[in-house]
């Protein structure tokens, strides 16, 4: 590996073995620098060097490199990205296209019809649902999250005014998923008023 090279893996953050084969690095060369341990395999395909700027999103970014650029992170692990769930998931949360057919260890895949295209927010190297989007998909994944989960949520975000109530009614509106909001309605005006 090359100097050049070295310093464009480090500027990378996680890359995959196309981002390695665009800088003149094989499949074949990778292997040997994992070896020798001057880059780290962080999971099947997706790499990085020892000394890259390791953002708080990293996992974020593993994920966009592993499931494209149709997914974003997305259900409790988003809740909790932005300060609105206490319960620390176990798992990074992705909401993909329903024909994704994967399984793999670390992530729980939320297959959804909903356009990943609204409420999604492009981050450095990652996809991730804006706060209202957050919020609207956790009561639709209220029986997965926990329904006291999603209340709180909501209740979070407009007392200490990440969002507004009209925000995420707009949200839902966007995304069809209204009938969910408006099932939990009375418990998110009777929590902000309580």
């Amino acid at each position: 590996m090359t100097q050049k090279q070295d310093a464009q893996l480090k500027k990378l953050g996680p890359f995959n073995l196309a981002q390695a084969r665009e800088i003149g690095i094989s499949h074949q060369e990778l292997s040997i620098l994992v070896k020798e341990e001057k880059l780290h395999r962080m999971e099947r395909g997706i790499y990085l060097h020892p000394k890259a700027n390791i953002p708080r999103e990293i996992d974020f970014q593993i994920a966009y490199k592993k499931f494209g650029p149709n997914s974003a992170v997305g259900g409790l692990t988003a809740l909790f990205h932005y300060n609105l769930a206490t319960q620390v998931p176990k798992q990074t949360w992705v909401l993909v296209p329903p024909e994704k057919r994967v399984s793999a260890k670390g992530y729980r895949l939320i297959r959804t019809k909903t356009s990943l295209n609204v409420g999604i927010i492009e981050g450095n190297g990652y996809r991730l649902v804006s706060i209202e989007r957050a919020i609207v998909e956790g009561f639709k994944l209220a029986s997965k999250i926990g329904e006291r989960t999603a209340i709180k949520a909501a209740r979070i975000a407009i007392q200490q005014k990440q969002t507004t109530l009209k925000k995420i009614g707009m949200m839902a509106k966007d995304l069809g998923l209204d009938s969910y909001l408006t099932k939990y309605f009375e418990a998110i005006i009777g929590a902000i008023e309580g």
